[in-house]
């Protein structure tokens, strides 16, 4: 293929008044992102970091294995540049045999670097350097090979050049961005041949509202891969259709106010982002523009949309709480992997941490589970009463001592009826939170910070205040899941002194199913043209340990008492699913963890008194509920296909 060499940087005072549109032919989801990543839907690691230098992106890309696929100049900081980048890892679909990045060129040099590389643009990032002297940085790949492209770019002009220069070559824009001189505004573009695998339907428009890119995406079926932000608040974008073998799931959203809630906000949603814009907002602060791509595989987006037709706005968007789902085969793959990293509030499913430390202690030799234990039982009323009490130190005095239980007995309470009574006791015998975090860091928890007493839902008794800065315990479904399969592969914990066994002794063992989960069972043995019989076989041999979490709880107000009321619940641990091989009963084992965190609602359920209700935090409730036995519908699909 012959590369379209790089065009003279012309300027021009023109001014658009109306969008201009652009259209090619229709293609599929892209395999590979050899031309560019915005058309790839194949899950990848990803990053997004904002205000580095350069010397930090160049660690980044090292550490993470990666390559630029975008790069946008934040600002001058002490006569150097600071970016907010976008890279994916450098393998599988998104390899590319070479790349670059720079920054600080000239035009001209951009074009020499270009030639002397052999290679083309896949973003080009025009920027004052000071005193209204632009210069550029960009990423560019091999253009040899498989990754051969007929292409074009240009910089300092204007709209109505861009379209001359695509309607004469046929091409389409694959970056477009706006900077000025002054007053002057001025575009620079970056485009390829809309022919062959690269062929889509597409448009690009300048100068549009926010009602106006919604609308133009809405009556075109697009996808947003390019989004920029005008001075005045206007966007440029460009849009492939979204349709037939080009339609993945993707999203868009306007006004970040920080790299990591644009981070939060696509693992929730198991997306990528194609496109990040950086800006200072009207008052001053830095915001954040993006558009994403589906970025998961068929089972986690599965999980995504269940859970999303409950914990997503009324835009699409994920701001009802926290929300998250993983399932991993003890010695394979990830199934499910949904917002695995998000640290989150799990309640009781944490006190797994105070079992594992315990067993990794006693497996040691430095204690046994025979041995005297001692609690504090300083509340009136029933037992639920008590054991749901928040641990209060002040309280701990040689009248409310307990030792009617070894701590094999106090291990047993704490996780099969989540006595937090119990759970404190272990944190007195132990001196503390520390040694549990020292055990969640040398266990590869890196998720994982043991902060308060669990049953006091974020409650400070120093200052007497709601203080989820300082006493939220966090935690990931990555990490609660992987504390399970460390224990059933013996990685995280020996037998020595009977340790593992133990743990799953104390991690509430069952045989059997839930009705909720064999009507799931159900459900895929008649999909599948199995009897009713295989379902129930099936379901009554089905074993699981876990632990599960709740909280009533409440974040702050402004003065740092009890505000906006939320919701908790949590569970983790590990499954086993009966399979037949030669016809003989074996098993395939999981270790799975799913939550919803800081779900805001007006009220709480009380399930003691019936005239108290909150539809609204029911709702949620059951929602989650589903969702959890939801996680296994796929590989309990796989396992029955067996029988």
């Amino acid at each position: 293929m012959k590369t379209i060499l790089p065009r003279l940087l012309v300027r021009s005072a023109l001014a658009i008044a109306l969008s201009t549109f652009a259209l090619g032919a229709s293609a599929a989801l892209d395999t590979t992102a050899r031309t560019t990543d915005h058309s790839v839907n194949a899950p990848t690691g990803w990053w997004v970091y904002n205000g580095v230098t350069s010397a930090q992106v160049s660690s980044l890309l090292t550490t993470n294995s990666a390559r630029l696929t975008q790069i946008h100049v934040d600002g001058i900081v002490s006569g150097a540049p600071r970016f907010t980048v976008r890279m994916v890892r450098n393998s599988g679909a998104y390899a590319v045999p070479g790349w670059w990045w720079y920054h600080g060129m000239t035009f001209a040099q951009v074009g020499s670097l270009l030639s002397s590389n052999s290679a083309r643009l896949v973003d080009l990032e025009p920027y004052d350097a000071g005193g209204g002297t632009i210069r550029y940085a960009a990423v560019m790949v091999a253009n040899t090979g498989v990754t051969a492209r007929n292409w074009s770019y240009l910089s300092g002009v204007s709209a109505t050049q861009i379209a001359t220069n695509l309607a004469s070559s046929g091409h389409r824009l694959v970056d477009l961005d706006t900077y000025y001189v002054g007053t002057s505004k001025y575009y620079s573009m970056v485009a390829v041949a809309n022919t062959g695998t690269d062929a889509k339907a597409w448009q690009w428009w300048v100068n549009q509202s926010k009602a106006s890119v919604s609308s133009r995406v809405s009556s075109f079926s697009g996808r947003v891969v390019k989004l920029d932000r005008n001075r005045d608040g206007t966007y440029n974008f460009i849009q492939v259709r979204n349709t037939g073998a080009d339609a993945t799931a993707w999203w868009y959203q306007y006004g970040f106010s920080s790299g990591s809630s644009l981070i939060n906000y696509a693992n929730q949603l198991g997306v990528r982002p194609v496109d990040v814009h950086s800006y200072i907002y009207t008052d001053g602060t830095r915001r954040y523009d993006a558009a994403f791509i589906d970025n998961t595989n068929t089972s986690t987006r599965r999980m995504r949309n269940y859970m999303g037709q409950t914990f997503l706005d009324s835009s699409g968007n994920p701001s009802i709480g926290i929300f998250e789902a993983y399932l991993k085969q003890v010695g394979g793959s990830v199934k499910v992997d949904l917002n695995s990293r998000r640290r989150a509030e799990t309640a009781s499913a944490l006190k797994t941490l105070h079992l594992l430390h315990s067993m990794r202690r006693v497996a040691a030799g430095t204690d046994n589970i025979l041995t005297a234990f001692t609690y504090y039982d300083y509340r009136t009323g029933t037992l639920t009463e008590r054991k749901n009490a928040c641990p209060d130190p002040s309280k701990e005095v040689p009248a409310n001592a307990r030792v009617d239980y070894n701590f094999e007995k106090g291990l047993d309470q704490m996780m099969s009826i989540s006595d937090n009574r119990t759970t404190r006791g272990t944190v007195i015998r132990y001196g503390g939170f520390a040694p549990f975090n020292a055990t969640a860091t040398a266990t590869g928890l890196t998720g994982t910070t043991l902060r308060h007493n669990i049953g006091c839902g974020y409650y400070n008794f120093t200052t007497g205040k709601v203080d989820p800065t300082n006493r939220r315990n966090d935690t990931t479904v990555a990490d609660l899941a992987r504390m399970y399969e460390g224990v059933w592969n013996s990685t995280l914990l020996s037998n020595t002194n009977s340790a593992r066994t133990e743990f799953l002794e104390s991690a509430n063992p069952g045989t059997g199913v839930s009705t909720a989960l064999q009507a799931i069972i159900n459900q895929e043995a008649t999909a599948l043209g199995k009897s009713a019989a295989v379902a129930s076989a099936f379901g009554a041999n089905v074993q699981t340990w876990g632990k599960g979490g709740s909280y009533n709880t409440s974040l702050p107000d402004a003065n740092g008492n009890a505000g906006q009321r939320v919701i908790i619940r949590s569970g983790a641990g590990l499954i086993r699913l009966p399979i037949k091989v030669s016809g003989v009963l074996q098993y395939r084992t999981y270790s799975f963890a799913r939550l919803i965190s800081d779900v805001k609602v007006p009220c709480w359920e009380n399930g003691d008194t019936p005239a108290i209700d909150c539809p609204v935090a029911t709702n949620y409730a059951t929602a989650y509920s589903n969702a959890a036995n939801e996680l296994y519908r796929d590989e309990i699909r796989s396992a029955l296909a067996t029988w």
